[in-house]
């Protein structure tokens, strides 16, 4: 497996893959309910694909297997993870994990002391195994159990 830096032209089959993933994986989160997926793949467009691969400060990797899109992952500036998906034939192959130690390798590089992500139920697991840990929410009334903010220390 390869893992580059998205270019331009990654933006409309990355975007692709990303809504793949999340209509066909993540069920246990959406439960195929279409305004649950409405929101979710809001803002998974082309066009914020390609600001996302523009915009300075942001991180976004294409991995790579024999030449086939296998995943994207991406991360902000400030220590964000935003995108983290495989695509579906490929999922439990290491794509995630491959792209999850890329991120995080980039992140040490540019001198972030911590990521944090927002989880999906289907992904906690895996950023549990991984060394994320689950931020206090403090007594948040809002807090959910489907959706839970982990940190990471680099």
């Amino acid at each position: 497996m390869d893992i580059r830096a998205a270019r331009l032209e990654d933006a409309e089959p990355a975007i692709d893959l990303v809504r793949r993933s999340i209509v066909d994986l993540c069920r246990e989160d959406h439960y195929g309910d279409a305004l649950t997926l409405e929101g979710w793949l809001a803002n998974k467009s082309v066009k914020n694909m390609r600001a996302w691969i523009e915009t300075p400060g942001s991180n976004v990797f294409i991995a790579e297997r024999d030449g086939a899109m296998a995943g994207v992952g991406a991360f902000t500036g400030a220590g964000d993870v935003i995108l983290l998906y495989v695509e579906p034939a490929l999922r439990f192959s290491g794509v995630s994990a491959g792209l999850l130690a890329r991120i995080e390798e980039r992140a040490r590089e540019i001198g972030l002391p911590r990521l944090r992500l927002t989880s999906s139920l289907t992904a906690r697991r895996f950023f549990l195994t991984r060394g994320y840990v689950e931020e206090e929410d403090e007594g948040d009334i809002f807090a959910s159990d489907e959706n839970c903010e982990l940190t990471k220390e680099l």
